[in-house]
């Protein structure tokens, strides 16, 4: 199968910045006869430097062939999901993760796919499903922090901020959400705490500065 793809290997070989991982590529074709992870690797150098469509291809080729093969699967799902193939994206992700329920990242994904496709319900229960494996996933608590925020439910938001922000106390985007959660339930001195230390890790965060002026102008 890869034979199909030797044109563009042999383009590929032509920039530096790849030669590596063709080398690695090829290695694995010759010294093990490994089509499946030779495949895999070429479609996460077509993935990596953007050339979406190419990477889909390969991985739709995977799946033709090897219908059992989750990570294709997932690689395939992201893939999509970067394209903007959000309703495409979650079901093969879907379909990836009933092969293969150990692989997490399904769960992050499929969170983000349907939080961008308006379902937020769905989003938060994948989330809430990678802590449940992944307890120390700081993603996971950020964007189930997002969803809270955009359901106005500040009290949920600050919680799995202040969750966040014990596993990265410097993580500055979850500083600025937590402070403007505080400002929205009337806890200036806990904001002001909040905003200090993120411009602290972060003297020339705006958003921050901004803030900062708001809740002075308040006073």
């Amino acid at each position: 199968m890869l034979q199909k793809y030797r044109q563009e290997i042999d383009s590929l070989k032509e920039m530096v910045v790849h030669k590596k991982l063709i080398e690695h590529l090829e290695h694995n074709l010759v010294e093990h006869h490994d089509e499946l992870a030779s495949l895999l690797s070429l479609g996460d150098i077509f993935y990596t430097y953007g050339l979406l469509d190419k990477a889909v291809e390969v991985y739709e080729d995977i799946i033709k062939a090897r219908p059992d093969v989750a990570l294709a699967y997932y690689h395939l799902g992201t893939s999509l999901y970067r394209m903007g193939h959000l309703s495409r994206a979650i079901e093969t992700l879907e379909k990836g993760f009933s092969l293969n329920k150990n692989i997490a990242m399904f769960l992050y994904w499929l969170g983000v796919a349907y939080y961008h496709k308006g379902d937020k319900k769905r989003a938060e229960r994948h989330f809430l499903d990678l802590l449940k494996v992944s307890p120390q996933s700081k993603m996971a608590y950020y964007h189930l922090a997002i969803i809270a925020i955009a359901k106005a439910d500040n009290k949920r938001s600050i919680q799995y901020l202040e969750k966040l922000l014990e596993i990265d106390g410097k993580d500055t985007a979850a500083l600025y959400h937590l402070a403007a959660a505080y400002m929205n339930t009337h806890q200036t001195t806990p904001a002001l705490v909040t905003l200090r230390k993120l411009l602290e890790t972060d003297p020339k965060d705006i958003r921050a500065k901004a803030l900062m002026d708001l809740m002075h102008s308040e006073v």
